[in-house]
């Protein structure tokens, strides 16, 4: 009987296959940016409220350590969420959607109950209720999760976020995209 021998390496080298990922589509980039700037704003509002710790501590009204919690919470998540979005990462469309109307949520009540804000002209429950500008807010805030629902809905984005999340049709290695269903 012959032995056979096999080499543990071939002779020729193999060509390795080409990856080819679906770039970043301009609305996930724009959705990424605005993630940022409101990381950016909290992270502000948390390195602000520990300089400035014992002034806010003698005002009356919002406690130090709530603006420095909540400053530091947003800051972290929105990060998270950014580096999520920026690489595509396929849990990030959900935590998109829960971060934004946890945050939405976050901001009304601490715009509604937390600032002092009288209404110019305004009487009874609603001068104590809503500020100044609540309509530019809610316009605001309704342009944004808009923007948000409608970008994570776009099959584009959609590849984006399933193309190398294991187990739903693609294979990066054989640079084949995932399919919708």
């Amino acid at each position: 009987m012959d032995n056979v021998h096999t080499p543990l390496e071939p002779s020729e080298p193999q060509a390795i296959p080409e990856v080819k990922l679906t770039p970043r589509p301009w609305s996930v980039t724009l959705l990424a940016l605005g993630v940022l700037i409101l990381a950016g704003l909290n992270l502000a509002r948390f390195v602000l409220s520990l300089q400035n710790w014992t002034f806010l501590a003698s005002q009356p009204g919002v406690s130090p350590y709530y603006l420095a919690i909540s400053g530091f919470v947003w800051t972290v998540a929105g990060s998270f969420l950014d580096w999520g979005l920026w690489r595509g990462k396929a849990w990030a469309p959900k935590l998109m959607q829960a971060v934004a109307l946890t945050y939405a949520l976050y901001y009304w009540l601490d715009l509604l109950f937390l600032r002092d804000h009288p209404v110019s002209g305004a009487s009874g429950a609603i001068r104590a209720i809503l500020p100044t500008n609540w309509q530019f807010s809610a316009g605001v805030t309704v342009i944004c999760l808009t923007f948000m629902v409608w970008t994570l809905g776009r099959s584009k984005v959609k590849v984006y976020f399933s193309q190398l999340s294991p187990g739903k049709g693609s294979d990066p290695v054989k640079g084949e995209p995932g399919q919708e269903s």
